[in-house]
């Protein structure tokens, strides 16, 4: 299985994960370090990504592409980055 989670607007891999690892050599450079697939829920199909350490760059819009020999799905996320506590 492969799950790839894209940024729209850059059109670049914010995490991708394939066959039980997570491959960060095309990640984007603004989200090393910060995510993370949930993994818990993938057998459930559950696709959640994890972003640690928001930023106001985060907001915006998601694909998430699924897919292995068989399928293949795609979904958008819109998310709103609002109200950072910076204490």
């Amino acid at each position: 299985m492969e799950v790839r989670w894209i940024r729209d607007e850059f059109s670049e891999t914010v995490h991708h994960y394939r066959n039980g690892e997570d491959l960060y050599g095309e990640q984007m450079g603004a989200y090393v370090g910060r995510t993370e697939l949930a993994r818990d829920g993938l057998s459930a199909g559950n696709l959640d990504l994890r972003i640690t350490r928001l930023r106001p760059s985060d907001d915006g819009q998601y694909f998430c592409t699924v897919g292995d020999a068989e399928a293949y799905d795609e979904a958008i996320v819109e998310l709103e980055v609002s109200g950072l506590w910076l204490g």
